[in-house]
């Protein structure tokens, strides 16, 4: 079976993540698992994210960034060059 790379749901920057468990826990879709070694949440099924951003605005670190996919982008009229530009997981400024 090959595996499908999802670019789009929530990511996490563990440089910020404080392992405070609250999108593990709240997350409407059961998005993300627990890394019990690590004590971090990890995004296991990106592709059942509905893009509610609920993991986003509660996460007390802001240590969570829900990227849009692509079509759903380009209906509500966002230019996705304008986008990238200004997201902190892309290392662009």
């Amino acid at each position: 079976m090959q595996k499908v790379e999802i670019n789009y749901g929530p990511k996490i920057d563990y440089r910020h993540c404080n392992g405070c468990s609250e999108c593990y826990e709240n997350c409407p879709m059961d998005v993300f698992g627990w890394d019990k070694e690590k004590q971090l949440p990890t995004v296991d099924y990106p592709g059942e994210c509905s893009i509610c951003c609920f993991c986003e605005t509660m996460c007390p670190e802001a240590a969570i960034d829900v990227l849009i996919p692509l079509h759903q982008m380009l209906d509500f009229g966002i230019h996705p060059v304008t986008l990238t530009k200004k997201s902190k997981f892309l290392g662009v400024d």
